[in-house]
């Protein structure tokens, strides 16, 4: 049985097969890529594959103390392959249009 970080990767392989079919799923993923400028490639294509109308994410900790916005329990984040350390590893992201409250 294959680990999440092998199927994340995975998806990350067949996202970019898939928009690099095609114009329209070109533009597509621009228009998400073009909300997300601030992170890398291979995370723009993670956010889009997982949550393609993504319109602004980041990790748990910007969002609560910077932004002072909470993330509901129970909302599901993005993951995006962590790839700094030796090891890679899962980190994850949440979208603005994920449900959040303010305090």
């Amino acid at each position: 049985m294959p680990t999440k970080l092998q199927v994340y990767s995975q998806m990350a392989d067949h996202s970019t097969e898939w928009v690099t079919q095609g114009r329209e799923r070109w533009t597509s993923f621009l228009d998400t890529a073009a909300r997300l400028y601030k992170y890398p490639f291979p995370e723009q294509l993670m956010i889009f594959a997982q949550r393609p109308g993504a319109k602004a994410c980041a990790p748990l900790e910007t969002w609560n103390d910077p932004m002072n916005r909470w993330v509901k329990r129970g909302a599901k984040g993005i993951a995006l392959i962590d790839t700094t350390s030796e090891k890679p590893q899962l980190k994850y992201v949440f979208d603005i249009g994920e449900s959040f409250y303010r305090p």
